[in-house]
């Protein structure tokens, strides 16, 4: 994969964004790459109108809008529509600089990693995003990025930005659908490589701007993550991890009943598939990267 013929498909998962999505989609306008890339827009169900002015946006680039499904992960509807051999997931609220797409994938190129993520700055006068302060898992994959004895290897890839080679999300079955938070829908994606034989690396060469809005309606997805936590528990935790997350949901929600035996059943069957693709154990990955169950 030569970075002159390399095709790259840029997916933008979006609700409720306000102009978070048109002042992103202007600085793609802006930054120069050599890759040719299509943009892929995926509008979860916004009710504001950010995703109105493509009915007449002009962009040099091809894009699509497509409509979400609920239940239905976002990303993977994106992907099914893409055609580059490369796919980006990008939030909605980035600014851009030139090449940054060859230095994101240059990894990629020289096969040093499966999955790669950059370096964010926060914009000016950006207020810091909303969410609980959390430990655990959940703090740790919100801890990004962490590194590996000072290397650029990570744990967790960002939910703001990653890239992954099309064969290699496919070869994957995608994003797990059901996840209704994008921090730890990417961490299981993560995960999920690590134990199958990938990496995932941190790219500080590349660094986006992040700029966050108080938009309204607000999209408390990111708070929603006591059900997600337990999905990936049950898909790839020990009895150990799967109570130690059960305990660090049941005290970050004030002691309400955890009813999670139904999640228990669905992830049963994809449980047993990711166990027969596993090269490594979660108990490697925990130790590797010195993460801790709560």
């Amino acid at each position: 994969m030569s970075s002159e013929s390399t095709s790259v498909s840029i997916i933008i998962t979006v609700k409720n964004n306000g102009i978070d999505l048109y002042t992103t989609m202007e600085s793609l306008k802006v930054s120069q790459s050599t890759l040719p890339y299509e943009v892929i827009i995926v509008d979860e169900g916004s009710v504001d109108g950010c995703c109105d002015f493509l009915m007449s946006y002009r962009f040099d680039r091809p894009f699509k809008r497509v409509k979400g499904d609920p239940g239905i992960s976002a990303r993977n509807l994106g992907a099914a529509y893409a055609t580059g051999e490369v796919l980006i997931f990008c939030g909605s609220h980035l600014y851009y600089d030139d090449g940054w797409m060859e230095r994101l994938l240059a990894p990629l190129m020289r096969g040093q990693a499966e999955g790669v993520s950059p370096a964010f700055e926060m914009g000016k006068h950006s207020p810091a995003p909303k969410g609980r302060n959390v430990g655990g898992v959940v703090g740790s994959v919100r801890g990004y990025p962490i590194r590996f004895a000072g290397e650029n290897e990570i744990p967790w890839m960002s939910w703001e930005c990653f890239a992954v080679r099309r064969d290699t999300f496919r070869d994957m079955g995608g994003m797990e659908d059901g996840f209704i938070g994008k921090d730890l829908e990417t961490a299981e994606f993560s995960l999920r490589l690590w134990l199958q034989g990938g990496s995932c690396r941190y790219v500080p060469e590349v660094t986006l701007i992040q700029v966050f809005r108080q938009n309204f309606p607000y999209d408390n997805s990111g708070d929603q993550w006591g059900k997600d936590l337990m999905s990936l528990a049950y898909l790839h935790f020990d009895d150990e991890g799967v109570s130690a997350c059960r305990e660090l949901v049941r005290c970050a929600y004030e002691g309400e009943p955890i009813t999670d035996a139904k999640l228990s059943e669905l992830t049963l069957a994809r449980r047993e598939k990711n166990d027969s693709l596993r090269k490594h154990d979660v108990r490697w990955f925990t130790e590797r990267f010195g993460i801790q169950w709560k």
